[in-house]
């Protein structure tokens, strides 16, 4: 009787559905351990096609998928497949076998990125998350999920005007497994414009599996909290002019909620297209602390151990003490619980930081409780996430050694040290603030309202590395490295 009334529920949605699952079934990869949950459960629901290395590739209604989410408390543990021979494949394939190669992650930023944690703004996560909230839904087939895309691409190309920036571009893809559309936005590299150094998240949003509920499922925590968190690291990075070394890239997936199928087209797209990807980070679900610990760094399989040891160094580099100081830990959630799998399947370095331990997750995710007044109207917990970004595409990517070159051509502006005296001209009339941090992030000098030119006596301060930093009266932030000897 169960699973009649399991068809019969699906029949339902398979009426509205897209493309191949019009005839009620889909083909997908996942767990063999959970797919035998399921077969236990349905054993009329699913089929399970082959079996390797712990996964399996199944032909089942994805409403079973809702006893996963349930069993693992995150995500529906599933990669959709378009057809039984792509689901064959992908079992099969080397990429399967093939241990993502190691980079070798550095860090060295360390007096950029402690000044500029500072202007990671709660009040700018908050607005972006209440943004998506409002569109009441973002289930995948939805109009208004597409509405919420294209108003997420407004955000990020009003930050690019705001700081004009040229080297940036934000483009819309399309799909061919869901009507929902994704979005890229690409920093160019300066000097290594093939590496990409890149961090993401689903925009969409579900509310269990009954079709007639879609048209209110939130989702603030999951996963508004992780595109707001992502939009800030993005925000904060253009107001202090970062121009990278490698190719930056930030996406906001289609579909995640239904087998991964945004992120999964790109990761395909990019492994077919050759391109370096030294790291991916996925920002999924990030304003709600569950756990005794603030961020969880998840370790299964399914992630890069490098990676993941490079995440856990910057948090120990950067937020152990100080007004940025936030804990971790590790846990695991099995394979495809969000996109990073997706970038994994296709043998790219890929890693999850996620807001709780497994098991202690938000319990209103999925649900219509999933809003904003029920993270307790703050935004704290996603700006510790903020900074784990910031502090990722900084020191994987690295900032620009033309960066002072290039400013100083291009606006005919002129800053130099020579004899420990700081030299500065600025092509405007409007008065600069300016300041300067040693390499631990702390300011050594810090004075506003000064003219357009002027010099700085730098006598006083010890050998080393040292950043000046000017703000001119337009909002424009412009730095200068520099080495007391």
């Amino acid at each position: 009787m169960k699973n009649q009334l399991l068809l019969s529920s699906f029949l339902i949605f398979s009426l509205t559905t897209y493309a191949q699952e019009k005839d009620g079934l889909i083909y997908a990869k996942m767990q063999t351990e959970n797919a035998l949950f399921l077969k236990s459960k349905a054993p009329d629901s699913i089929q399970i096609l082959s079996s390797k290395n712990n996964l399996s590739v199944i032909n089942f209604h994805p409403i079973l998928a809702e006893k996963l989410h349930d069993k693992l408390g995150h995500g529906h543990g599933y990669i959709y497949q378009s057809s039984k021979e792509e689901a064959i494949n992908s079992l099969h394939s080397e990429r399967v076998s093939k241990k993502a190669t190691a980079y070798n992650y550095t860090i060295s930023e360390n007096a950029f990125i402690n000044t500029i944690l500072n202007d990671v703004d709660e009040n700018e996560i908050e607005k972006n998350i209440l943004l998506l909230e409002n569109f009441k839904t973002r289930f995948h087939t939805r109009q208004e999920a597409n509405d919420a895309v294209f108003k997420m691409k407004e955000v990020w190309e009003n930050l690019i005007t705001l700081y004009n920036r040229s080297d940036i571009s934000v483009k819309v893809v399309d799909h061919i497994s869901t009507p929902m559309k994704s979005l890229i936005l690409t920093i160019n590299g300066t000097e290594h414009k093939d590496e990409y150094v890149i961090i993401g998240g689903h925009i969409d949003s579900i509310v269990g599996w009954d079709l007639n509920s879609q048209s209110y499922a939130p989702g603030a925590d999951d996963n508004a909290s992780g595109i707001a968190t992502i939009t800030e690291v993005l925000r904060v990075l253009l107001k202090n002019n970062f121009k990278p070394q490698r190719t930056v890239e930030i996406m906001a997936y289609a579909a995640e909620e239904v087998g991964l199928r945004g992120s999964k087209e790109i990761a395909e797209k990019y492994r077919n297209d050759t391109k370096n990807v030294i790291g991916y980070v996925q920002f999924d679900m990030t304003n709600y602390k569950g756990s005794t610990e603030d961020i969880f760094i998840y370790t299964d399989d399914y992630t890069n151990k490098e990676l993941n040891n490079f995440l856990m160094q910057l948090m120990d580099t950067y937020n152990t003490s100080g007004l940025h100081q936030f804990t971790y830990g590790t846990s695991e959630c099995g394979y495809a619980c969000s996109d990073h799998a997706s970038w994994a399947d296709f043998g790219y370095p890929a890693a999850l930081p996620f807001e709780a331990k497994f098991g202690e997750h938000n319990s209103s995710i999925h649900t219509v409780n999933d809003t904003y007044a029920n993270l307790g109207n703050s935004s704290t917990h996603a700006a510790k996430f903020t900074k784990l970004g910031i502090e990722y595409v900084v020191e994987a990517a690295k900032q620009s050694n033309i960066l002072a070159t290039e400013e100083i051509k291009n606006s005919s502006n002129t800053i130099f040290v020579s004899n420990k005296v700081l030299h500065y001209k600025f092509n405007t009339n409007q008065s600069i603030s300016f300041y300067i941090v040693d390499a631990t992030g702390k300011r050594i000098k810090n004075e506003s309202k000064k003219l357009s030119n002027g010099t700085v006596d730098l006598t006083n301060l010890n050998n080393g590395f040292y950043i000046a930093i000017f703000e001119i009266g337009d909002g424009k932030t412009i730095s200068h490295k520099f080495v007391i000897k």
